[in-house]
């Protein structure tokens, strides 16, 4: 037995060709045979071997176009007959009236019919394989399984008319039109079978898909009227935050819709459309709904409402974001006006107060501290909504930021208030306060410093402020000052805070002085201790009481100790020889240099003895010149043997000690007419007059041993009119230097510049300090010609040249 002919692995032996003798038709009937028995589900008794090699076979033999054809043929008389048999009848069933049974029903059956289509076309291209690699290819004809989905198309989808095709698309138009009005469940297993069964098959004249030319331009016309007459109802019926849950439930339907049985293709355009017909169309009237609108999200601060409405405006068009950020912006805008307009009222009608209504200045001032702690609420309120509700979008975090520096600068003395508000919490708001909440504060302040366009005028009060907690040790952390300077240092670098930090080093400075002072016993024989902070002038402001010229106030000493800048100190206490002690100490190691005393704001420690009890009073100089004078009237009356003081008029006191009339009107209402009454006066008000007179009051009692006497005004507070016009006068001064100084900067880079271009840099240097207009960048460049520091350039008049 010889195994020669024998094949390895069983591989099939190349088909014979076909003789004459053998007819071709009867080769292609037992295809055909197969493909009907594929149809009725017998494929399991055919053999795909024997049916390929007659494939074979007959492409050999030149017969592959009859092959072709003939499946063709086959496959369009089996789909006529379904079309006929199971798919008429639903149409013929359903007539006029649709029904979500009829037509689940239809397309029930196509879905079946594509899908039994599908799993034999799979088959016979398998059969059939040869004659797709190579008839096909020769006759360059659509593919086995090609061709069979063109004839399911045209035979099926769109025969008679695309009658099945109108007919299943109003079919699932109909049920998707139910679901979305009733949340109905309906048979979405058909409803991705038939839309499946669209996507795959090609229309033949646009060789585009048939979804895409007939199902999706109809289905996005359905989606807009449906939406369109949805938004008419609800914006009717519902509140904001209820119409904005809808619609956000709309569109999460519409996603699942297309994960679920449209094409993924469509999800853009519905979400489009949705948005378009639900939002944009009436993205104005949603957030001005009466009674729930926008403004009352706001109010309560209603953040799940608030993100909703967000993303429905964020996912639209950015015209109707802007709508959003316009709606927030007014409401941040409406919220400030209600704000200052209590704060305004307050502070200019406490600018009319005089010295005899000092608690009422005191309550404006309360009332204007108010309105900067609002101020902030507001903001930590609308960035808590700008983080939690509007995912913190930077575009609405600059337009908030612009509202809130309207709103700021609409107040003209936002940088004095600030400043107070920064001064009351530095001495007493942050007390009992934690790490974090004091870092908080100031966070906030600095925030607030940032909004500012007037930075300069905050600079301007900042430092009268610092000055007085410094000089009279009132702040209650060092470190909070500290850590305040180096904030703004990071806001408006080093040379904006350069004076602030020369303060506390100037501090430092005099705290070594004095402790050098202590251990070389040098106020050892005068009987008391002297605690002198020695400023560099340029770093502290000149801080006169109201009314006060700078001369009035400082002094330097002369030999017979009294002040030759005009006051008087008496040699009484030893307080002129404390003076000059240390003048002479300082001067040994800092020769060259002159000492200016500034009398107006030292304190001092007194024991005084009233009848038979002592009090310790805490006062400042002035205080304690003027009840120094009622030591000497007391002595002078003991050596004349007169029982009782005669006392010191108004006129004799100014006179004895040339504090100016403003500020001993102040102290002298302080002594006689606050809480504790140390001196009495004759006749008994709040005025002083010239003529009033003043005694010490032996009478007096306290329980407390220790009484601090508080000077009227001495406190910061609100600026009167008065204080204001010499406020804004200093500060004018400061940026007509600024002003100069940043013009021969830039004149001194660039050589020679236009008018305009000078101008605009100038402004643009300057925009850190302050918003300086193009008229006073002009005067100053007007005064620098005048120096002949520039000058106009003789062909034209509008460029400037820099005269090194």
């Amino acid at each position: 037995m010889s195994f020669a002919n024998k094949r390895p692995g069983g591989r099939i032996l190349p088909a014979r060709r076909l003789t004459p003798q053998v007819d071709p038709e009867k080769q292609f009937e037992k295809i055909e045979q197969a493909i009907n028995e594929i149809y009725n589900h017998n494929s399991s008794q055919l053999s795909f071997e024997e049916l390929y090699r007659t494939a074979y076979g007959l492409v050999l033999s030149k017969n592959g176009p009859m092959l072709y054809g003939g499946v063709k043929q086959v496959l369009e008389t089996h789909l006529k007959e379904c079309m006929h048999r199971d798919i008429l009848k639903h149409i013929q069933a359903s007539g006029s009236r649709r029904s979500v049974v009829h037509c689940e029903a239809l397309l029930s059956s196509v879905r079946s019919l594509w899908s039994e289509h599908v799993t034999a076309m799979l088959m016979i291209k398998d059969v059939l394989m040869y004659v797709d690699k190579v008839y096909v290819k020769t006759a360059q004809v659509p593919s086995i399984y090609e061709m069979g989905m063109c004839v399911f198309r045209d035979q099926i989808l769109l025969a008679a008319d695309r009658q099945l095709n109108s007919e299943v698309i109003d079919a699932a138009m109909f049920l998707i039109s139910q679901e979305r009005k009733s949340a109905s469940e309906v048979n979405r297993g058909a409803l991705h079978g038939v839309v499946s069964m669209m996507i795959e098959l090609q229309d033949p004249g646009q060789l585009r898909p048939v979804y895409d030319v007939y199902f999706e331009p109809r289905l996005f016309a359905e989606t807009s009227e449906h939406y369109r007459e949805m938004a008419q109802i609800r914006i009717s019926k519902m509140g904001a935050p209820e119409y904005g849950r809808a619609a956000q439930t709309d569109l999460e339907a519409e996603s699942l819709r297309t994960k679920e049985y449209l094409a993924a293709s469509s999800f853009a355009g519905l979400h489009r459309i949705a948005l378009e017909r639900l939002i944009s169309t009436y993205a104005q009237e949603i957030l001005t709904i009466p009674g729930s609108g926008l403004v009352q999200m706001l109010d309560q601060r209603d953040i799940p409402s608030l993100k909703v409405i967000y993303k429905l405006y964020e996912s639209s068009p950015p015209d109707v974001l802007n709508v959003l950020k316009r709606g927030i912006c007014d409401h941040i805008l409406s919220l400030g006006k209600k704000v200052q307009a209590s704060a305004t009222t307050s502070t200019d009608a406490s600018a009319s107060k005089t010295t005899s209504e000092v608690s009422g200045i005191a309550g404006k001032t309360v009332i204007a501290l108010r309105w900067v702690q609002e101020i902030l609420a507001l903001y930590d309120v609308f960035d808590e909504i700008l983080i939690k509700a509007l995912a913190d979008n930077q575009k609405m975090r600059y337009d908030i930021k612009d509202a809130f520096i309207e709103i700021i600068n609409a107040n003209r003395r936002a940088p004095e208030l600030l400043s107070l508000f920064i001064d009351d919490n530095l001495k007493n708001g942050l007390r009992r306060k934690t790490e974090h909440e004091i870092d908080h504060t100031l966070e906030q302040s600095v925030l607030m410093f940032r909004f500012l366009k007037d930075k300069d005028a905050f600079e301007h009060y900042y430092k009268l402020h610092l000055a007085k907690r410094l000089l009279f040790g009132r702040s209650i952390s060092d470190d909070a000052e500290q850590s305040l300077v180096s904030k703004l240092k990071v806001e408006c670098g080093s040379q904006f805070t350069l004076k602030l930090e020369g303060m506390f080093k100037d501090m430092q400075l005099s705290s070594d002085i004095n402790r050098q002072l202590r251990e070389s016993g040098t106020f050892s024989d005068i009987g008391f201790d002297m605690s002198v902070s020695v400023l560099t002038p340029t770093f502290w402001p000149t801080m006169a009481p109201s009314g006060a010229s700078s001369d009035g106030e400082k002094g330097a000493l002369s030999k017979d100790g009294a002040s030759s800048g005009g006051i008087i100190i008496p040699s009484t206490a030893g307080v002129s020889k404390s003076i000059e002690t240390f003048s002479a100490h300082y001067l040994k190691y800092h020769s060259g240099r002159r000492l200016t005393w500034q009398y107006a704001m030292g304190n001092a420690d007194l024991k005084v003895r009233f009848g038979s009890r002592t009090h310790e009073l805490n006062v400042s100089t002035y205080q304690m010149l003027i009840l120094l004078l009622f030591v000497d009237e007391d002595e002078a009356e003991e050596e004349q043997g007169n029982g009782s003081s005669k006392g010191l008029t108004t006129a004799q006191i100014q006179e004895k000690t040339h504090i100016p009339k403003e500020a001993l009107a102040r102290h002298l209402q302080s002594l006689a007419c606050g809480k504790y009454k140390v001196l009495t006066k004759h006749p008994m008000s709040r005025d002083i007059n010239p003529d009033d007179v003043f005694r010490f009051n032996n009478g007096f009692k306290s329980p407390q041993y220790r009484i601090r006497l508080p000077v009227a005004s001495a406190r910061n507070s609100v600026e009167t009119e008065k204080e204001k016009e010499a406020s804004q006068a200093a500060i004018g001064r400061e940026r007509q230097y600024l002003i100069e100084a940043a013009v021969v900067r830039i004149m001194k880079t660039r050589r020679q510049m236009s008018h305009e271009q000078l101008v605009g840099e100038a402004v643009e240097q300057l925009s850190s300090r302050f918003m300086a207009s193009p008229k006073m960048i002009k005067n100053g460049i007007e005064k620098l010609i005048d120096r002949e520091y520039l000058q106009r350039s003789p062909d034209d008049p509008r460029l400037y040249i820099y005269l090194a």
